[in-house]
Parts: structure tokens; sequence; C-alpha cells
């Protein structure tokens, strides 16, 4: 059974789960879109990417109703279950899971505790070679198909929630429902010997038969009409007694090894994110690595695993995982928490569980899809890629908000800049990015904005929760507050039964980017006026007051001084955004820069598309000779055309367009005057012709006065000036 599966009534063909695949087991083929059983790893980094509903995971919840439905199987549930409820009590859903039918709730991060003493005798056997660990099924996955040199490196010990499996199963249970925060998990389901009834994707013996996603739970509380707040309080059958519920997050599987809460051996490294991973088994594979032990899980941990529900911040879910932890503990000293699973296993005559795994190198990816001209067509990694480096794409998660919530930004930063002009802002931007004021960028359209704001985001002390980017000009004014500030149940005709958080919210913990802001009607920047004060909203229809903490940073290529004097802009915003002011310049301002980004969008249009290209020096002297009024986008814009059109190995100058070609030399006009004539009106003269060229070339009154060497008034009046002669 597949992991993914396509609504083909959903897709709209928009590719982006192709391209945001980073193992490539996404293909586009007779105009459908198909996951690669073979290689796919479960990331879910496709189903967060599709603004569509179109690409879901494979749905286990009508198969658990029906486990459930013969009385005596046993959930066995991931420690990080209470970041997928922070607002109900965690005893009270395991009440509702007995409510749904469960005979027994057995912690899994008891069988973290089970596999502690395999691991250590695995680990104290010297190998020569670095060890890998992982209690991430889609990390162990990526190893066997991606890398499978590195499989014989990997610790052959079952992770936590198959240990727990395989003893619910010798204390009697025949069914198992392992309950968890990823599909990725349904890689450990074993084959059960029920016919039809298997869901299990690669058979792993004595794990659980299905699995249910953190989401699906919820969703199927909300279809059986479950209340978890009627549903009477009650602690998991079998618990964990030390460390093991640190399970979800970051090195979580080291901190469980150790009561200490210490790094179970020195030496130990852990890669969390997609990217770590690669770098730390491309750097095992070459040796280039000291560490003895490596963690590697393709979150940040469990506990931001791609199945929860939506709309639910990291922080509110860490925050709940750690108050669960320090009432199970509180409860075990009270000797009320449920018992031991060792002991468990004593009290019910079980022997002695298998705790090791064997795993297998999986088979190579195809590097042919099944329609290679679709694939090249619609998919920009149809070239072979290099795993050390991260994809480049480009994710537009904002506007999924209406029905999807937001991960860590893990979109890479191409910041190009190497002229003077953007020196001083580099240098602002390296100040501001661990602090939390507000900043404010301007600059023309084009310039890019967004990068600085993104720069700022993933180099400070928020890159790990969300970036959330709002166009306040692309949303309309009639959705734009519910958007924003989200809504409550019955606000609105159409409402959702259960509200929606708004974008805002949404933010909490990370980084709201407010884009072309002069755009927001006056009745909204009140209401994000006292979000910013008060640092609380309330969402439409409601009366709770919701606390939120985002670093807010605010952007516009309107002059909003301007828009302030004309009444549509409220000053006292301006004052509260404009704390840190950060103008970028355009691309004529830093014209040193244009030869850098040429290379640099080459190389990435031609990895991309698989057409790699040069340029030859006439053809770039004559992209550095043009004014470029749509700055850094339009080159780039012009740069993917040239990589995709031409056919040569070199561009030359007869490839760059025309318009571009023809305003060569035109800044290298002589500015004279033609014969003998008074001084001052030899001056102005030259005066006009300057202003004239300059006007030509330069976006702004502002770049004009630098050019120029003189104060931006000036410039305007003498532009009023000359328009008023010609007028004469």
């Amino acid at each position: 059974m597949d992991l993914i599966e396509t609504r083909d009534e959903l897709c709209t063909r928009c590719y982006a789960c192709v391209r945001a695949c980073p193992v490539e087991a996404m293909h586009a083929a007779n105009g459908a879109v198909r996951a690669d059983g073979d290689t796919c790893v479960g990331c879910g980094a496709c189903v967060g990417e599709c603004a569509h509903g179109a690409i879901g995971f494979t749905d286990h919840t009508q198969f658990v109703l029906d486990l459930l439905a013969h009385g005596d199987a046993a959930a066995v549930i991931s420690p990080g279950f209470p970041g997928a409820f922070p607002d109900d009590d965690p005893l009270r859903v395991i009440g509702a899971l007995r409510v749904l039918g469960c005979a027994t709730v057995w912690e899994a991060a008891a069988g973290a505790e089970m596999v502690a003493s395999a691991y250590r005798a695995a680990l104290e056997s010297p190998s020569g070679r670095t060890v890998i660990t992982s209690t991430c099924p889609a990390a162990v996955r990526l190893i066997e198909v991606h890398r499978p040199e590195l499989v014989q490196s990997i610790t052959p010990v079952a992770t936590p929630e198959v240990a727990a499996s395989r003893a619910a199963r010798a204390a009697g249970y025949s069914r198992v429902i392992c309950i968890s925060p990823c599909a990725a998990f349904r890689l450990e389901c074993c084959r059960t010997c029920r016919g039809d009834e298997t869901r299990a994707v690669q058979n792993v013996e004595g794990g659980p038969d299905a699995v249910l996603t953190f989401s699906e739970l919820r969703d199927l509380f909300d279809r059986l009409g479950t209340h978890i707040d009627q549903c009477a309080p009650s602690a998991p059958d079998v618990t964990a007694e030390g460390p093991g519920r640190m399970l979800p997050f970051p090195a979580g599987l080291l901190h469980s090894l150790d009561r200490s809460g210490r790094a179970f051996r020195e030496g130990a490294v852990s890669a969390t994110g997609l990217r770590e991973c690669l770098e730390i088994l491309d750097a095992i594979s070459s040796r280039g690595i000291v560490a003895s032990l490596a963690e590697v899980s393709l979150c940040r941990g469990c506990a931001d695993g791609p199945a929860y529900p939506q709309g639910l911040g990291a922080w509110r879910r860490r925050q709940a995982i750690l108050s669960y932890i320090s009432v199970m503990e509180g409860a075990g000293r009270e000797g009320v928490g449920g018992t031991p699973i060792l002991e468990q296993l004593t009290r019910q005559g079980a022997g002695e569980i298998d705790l090791l795994r064997t795993f297998s190198s999986g088979p190579s990816p195809a590097s042919v899809p099944a329609d290679p001209r679709e694939q090249a067509a619609f998919d920009p990694h149809s070239g072979k890629p290099d795993a050390n480096q991260p994809r480049r794409t480009e994710r537009g998660r904002p506007t999924r908000s209406a029905s999807h919530g937001f991960a860590a930004d893990s979109e890479p930063v191409d910041m190009v800049a190497y002229s003077p002009a953007m020196e001083s802002v580099i240098a602002l931007m390296q100040k501001v990015c661990s602090v939390s004021s507000t900043v404010l960028i301007t600059g023309a359209s084009g310039v890019g904005k967004e990068v600085v704001a993104r720069y700022i985001h993933r180099t400070g002390n928020r890159s790990c929760e969300p970036f959330v980017k709002i166009n306040c000009a692309a949303i309309p004014e009639t959705l734009l507050e519910s958007e924003l500030f989200g809504y409550e149940e019955g606000a609105f005709t159409g409402a959702r039964r259960s509200g929606k958080p708004g974008l805002i919210e949404l933010a909490s913990g990370g980084t709201l980017f407010l884009d072309e802001i002069t755009e927001m009607p006056m009745a909204l920047q009140a209401k994000l006026l006292q979000v910013l004060q008060e640092k609380c909203l309330v969402r439409v229809g409601g009366t709770r007051q919701i606390r939120v903490d985002a670093r807010v940073i605010a952007a516009t290529n309107r002059d909003i001084e301007r828009a302030i004097k004309e009444g549509r802009f409220r000053n006292d915003l301006y004052y509260r955004l404009n704390v840190i002011p950060i103008r970028v310049p355009s691309l004529v301002e830093r014209a040193g820069d244009i030869a850098p980004l040429t290379y640099h969008f080459l190389e990435k249009w031609g990895a991309r598309y698989g057409r790699p290209h040069q340029i030859s020096r006439e053809a770039r002297e004559a992209l550095e000779e043009y004014n470029w009024p749509g700055n850094v986008r339009e080159l780039e814009n012009v740069l993917e055309f040239l990589v995709v059109t031409v056919d040569a190995p070199v561009i030359g100058i007869e490839h760059i367009p025309a318009h571009i070609r023809s305003a060569r030399g035109k800044d290298a006009a002589e500015v004279r005057v033609s014969g003998i004539m008074p001084l001052r009106r030899a001056v102005d003269e030259v005066e006009r012709q300057l202003i004239e060229r300059a006007s030509e070339t330069y976006p702004s009154t502002y770049a004009i006065a630098r050019a120029l060497g003189v104060n931006q008034s000036t410039i305007v009046r003498k532009i009023q000036r000359l328009a008023n002669d010609r007028g004469e």
C-alpha cells in the first residue's frame, strides 16, 4: 500500500508537489501526478506543498475503526500527542481513546526505555565507523533507498513504537494501532495474516497493524461526535518511567537513552531537518565526520511532524508536551500513573521481547519518468540532483492559509550582494536578525524585499519557527479580516464549525511578513495596531483574547509618508512599524551586483532545467548597461527566458532581447551644448540634459539625487521647473 495518494479531480497540474519532493519520488505522466512507492520516503513535503488538497497521505481511518470493532485492539500512542490537543487535558484524550473502543492504551515512550539496553549493547560494540540511530521512519527509508551504502551503519534496533507494539502483542493483544505525528510510521506496519486487512507499506515484523495520525484522530473524534472535554480523564495503562517522553524533541532518542538527560555517548551528533540529514549522511559516506554516533530525523523532532492538525504553532505543541511530561512524572511519584512496561510484561507472563530489526537496501531510484518529455516540461529537478545542495523552490506557503498551517521556513535564501550600496543594508540586517524589533522594508517593486525579510528570519533566533507571508493587496478586502485574525464558529455564513486561526495567530513564535502594507484597509490598520501594541488578538465573532508572539516585518513599494498625508495610512501604525527602517536600493543603484546576479541566476535556472549555459562578455555588458525598471525580478526573468530558449552553450549578444540591446550606449552619449552662448544658459542646458538622462535611467527622484550628488528636494524642484518650461 502506498503512503501518498492523489485526488485527480482536485489537481490543477501546477506540479508544485513534483518540485517539492526532495527525493524525486513524485512524477508527472499523462497529465497526472503519482508518487513512486519504491522511492517515496514519506516525508510529507509534497502534501505540505499542495495548495489544493490534491495530494494527501493515504487514510487509515476506516481500517482503524474496523480493528476497534473487534474489541481487543491496543493503542500505542506516541509521546507527542498532547501537542495535537493543546487546549485539552491529555488524560481526557486518553479517556476519549477508550470511548472509541481501545481495549488498552500504551505509551510509545515506554518502548524507548525498552530499547535502551539494546541500543547500548549495539553502540558499545566497536565498529570503526559512525553509528546511525533514528526513530524517524522517513529518515531510515531515506537511507535504505537513497543511501544504501550506509544501511550497515544503522543500529539494528527497533523503534520505540515497534518495540511497544511487540510488547503489546506479547501481552495478548492481537491487534495494535499506532497513533503518531507522521504517516511515515506506516512504513513500520506489519503484514498481517488477515488477507485484505493489511495496511503495510513494507513488512516490519511485530509492528502495528495500522497507523492513525494525530490529525486523523482529531478528525475522527469530530466525525463521531466524541467531545474530549466530556470524557473521563484516564492515565495510560502502560507508561514510561524515565526520559522516554523526550522523544518528540530534537535529539530526543539520545536524551531518552540517558536518564541524566545528557547525550548518551560522547562524540554524538544530532541532525534534524532534510538539509542537515543529507549533510551528515554525506559526511559519513566520505568519512568526513569524527562523530561516533549520529541521530538523524527529517523533522526537527516529532513535535514538528507533518501530520499534526493544521493551525497549531510549534511552540504551543512543545509547551503542551512539556506540561504532560510534568503531570505524568508527578503521577508516577504518587503511584497513580499506570504500570511500567517491564512490570506489565512480567504480570502478563510475556517472554523476552525481540528488540532487533533488520534493514535492507531498497530499489535504486528511477532516473527516467514514465514520460520523459512531460517530466522535463514540468519538473525542474529532471536533471540529476546534487544531494549536497538544498532544493531551491518557491514555496508560496501563505497562499494555503485557508486550510493549511505553517512549518518552519525551509526555503534557502539567495542573497547575492557585493556592491557598496548593499553593504549598509546587510550590516543592518545582521544587527536586527536576533532581536524582535519591528522592521519596515521599503524599495521599488522587484528589488528583493521578501528576500531581505526571509534573510532576517532565517539568520535570527526564530528560524525554527514559521515564516508567514501576507500580501495585503492580494486578499480581497471582504476576506482580509478573517484571513488575518481568524474567526470563531458561527461568525458568518459558511464559517467552519470549529472556527479557524488567522495568519497572525499561525505566525506566533515566528515571523509575520506583511507585504504591501500600504494596501491594507484603514479599518484593519487599527486592529493590526492593537495587535502590535498588546500582543494579543480577538478572532472575528469571538470574545477571547489570544496571545501572539510574532516578530513583524512589513514592506511596501509605495511612498508611505505620502499615503499618510493623503489619509490612506495611519501615522500611529507607521510609527509602530518603522522602528527599524531598511531601504533596499534599486538594481541601478547597485549596478555592481548585476554581473554576480547574472551568473547566480544562470546557475540556478541551468541546474533546475538541466540546461547549463555560459554568457559572453558582450551579452553580460548589455545586461549591465540596461536600467532594469523591474529590478532584480526582471533580471531573473530575462535570464530564465534565456536559459530556456537558447540552445547554444554560450548566450551571446544576439540572444539578448531587443529592448535591452537597443538601450546600449544611451548612457555613454555625450552631454553637450551647441556653439557659444552665455555661461548661465550653457549651465542650464547641461543641467537639463543630465536630469533628463538620469530620469530615463533611475526609477525615483531619490535615486536621481544620489546619482547627481544633490538633495532629493532639489531634484524635485528642478524637474517641476523643467516641466513648467516645457508647458510654456
